[in-house]
């Protein structure tokens, strides 16, 4: 009986898939019910073959057999059934396929194709792929090509860090200049503002080395005209009678530092002979200047012994600097002085810091040069308008 049944359950779905009594809700059924409707009918007529059924009826049109006895017409083109004896087994003879009708459904390749496989893809040629169709379209692209994006991306990110770096050094070699530039303005302040000190402070060396090269002895008898003349605003100098003459504006005082460094007084021995030339006493005195040097400001600075040569002869040691002028040994009276229209032998010993002051051959006082002077030249000194002659100016190293 299960051969029968699966017969009976073959012609109805092959009735449902291709028979022209097709009911409509059926119609769209999915093809792969159809497709197995087909192999159902064709499975019927293997069992048809295989074992006999008393009471067979067949159909004259299309010789299709059917066992159900309640069957009175063909499934497949509705002619009244017959009955005949079964047939013996020949399966030459039963195995009979009438051609299916066209029902304008898809052919059953088309209808195998929406079942679900898995199709493979020719892969595109310039991909360059070593395994040929054997990619799929759910497969990722080639390794080449992602081996191509992935060198790409880490070039560009080395490139990108390289441009950074020289920004970066840039910008240090930028930042680090600017810092030295504003390092050497202010060490440049700094060096104006300390002029005085730093100065004089490098000169000991420079000045032993250039004493080396100078003379042991410097003389200037003023026969020859090599100091500075003319008429200033502090008062007027002048050459007369192979003398220095100078003479000072009321109320001030007229300084003349010697034209050339070879009359520097670093550790020398100056001397000069100076008088007044009508005998008057001058001012504020007259005398000798050793370490005279303009400064950065363009004031004096220096030191000087003067002398009084009124009827209360003296002296006194002055020091300028700051556009100011000080007694480091105020006005003392002595004896040494000549007074009147004599001359006088003034005489500076320098010998490092320290520095001895005589008069006509007299020693009077000593200082300490804490500001660092001895790197200036010889000078003169006058003041009021007593007119004061200097000559026989010598240096000794």
């Amino acid at each position: 009986m299960s051969k029968v049944w699966l017969a009976k359950l073959a012609h109805d779905f092959g009735r449902l898939a291709i028979g022209h009594r097709r009911p409509a809700k059926l119609e769209q059924q999915p093809a792969g019910l159809f497709a197995f409707a087909d192999n159902l009918r064709a499975l019927d007529f293997g069992l048809w073959t295989l074992d006999s059924v008393p009471g067979m009826k067949s159909c004259p049109t299309c010789n299709r057999t059917y066992t159900d006895a309640s069957l009175n017409f063909c499934l497949e083109d509705g002619t009244p059934l017959v009955v005949s004896p079964p047939p013996g087994f020949d399966p030459n003879a039963t195995i009979r396929y009438t051609d299916p009708r066209d029902t304008g459904h898809p052919p059953a390749e088309v209808i195998r194709q929406a079942a679900p496989t898995y199709q493979v893809s020719t892969p595109v040629a310039s991909h360059g792929s070593q395994f040929g169709q054997q990619q799929s379209h759910l497969s990722v692209p080639g390794p080449v090509r992602k081996s191509r994006a992935i060198w790409w991306i880490l070039g560009g990110v080395a490139l990108v860090a390289l441009i950074g770096i020289g920004a970066v050094v840039m910008i240090i070699a930028l930042a680090g200049m600017g810092s030295n530039s504003n390092t050497n303005s202010n060490r440049a302040n700094v060096n104006r503002g300390n002029r005085n000190t730093n100065t004089n402070a490098n000169t000991n060396v420079a000045n032993v080395n250039a004493n080396v090269s100078l003379p042991a002895t410097t003389t200037d008898d003023f026969s020859t005209q090599r100091w500075g003349t003319g008429t200033y605003d502090f008062g007027d100098i002048w050459y007369a009678g192979a003398e220095y003459h100078m003479r000072a504006k009321a109320d001030k005082y007229l300084v003349m530092y010697a034209p050339s460094q070879d009359y520097k007084t670093e550790n020398a021995t100056v001397s000069v002979a100076a008088r007044s030339v009508d005998g008057t006493a001058t001012a504020a005195g007259y005398g000798l200047i050793v370490h005279g040097e303009r400064s950065a400001s363009n004031e004096l600075e220096d030191y000087a012994l003067l002398i009084y040569t009124g009827t209360e002869t003296k002296y006194e040691i002055v020091k300028h600097k700051g556009g100011k002028q000080t007694a480091m040994v105020p006005w003392t009276l002595s004896d040494t002085v000549h007074p009147g229209a004599a001359s006088n032998a003034l005489e500076v010993r320098a010998r490092g810091s320290e520095l001895s002051f005589y008069i006509n051959g007299q020693y009077v006082n000593r200082i300490t040069d804490k500001d660092n002077f001895k790197a200036g030249v010889a000078g003169l000194y006058t003041s009021g308008t007593t007119e004061v002659a200097f000559d026989d100016l010598q240096i000794r190293r």
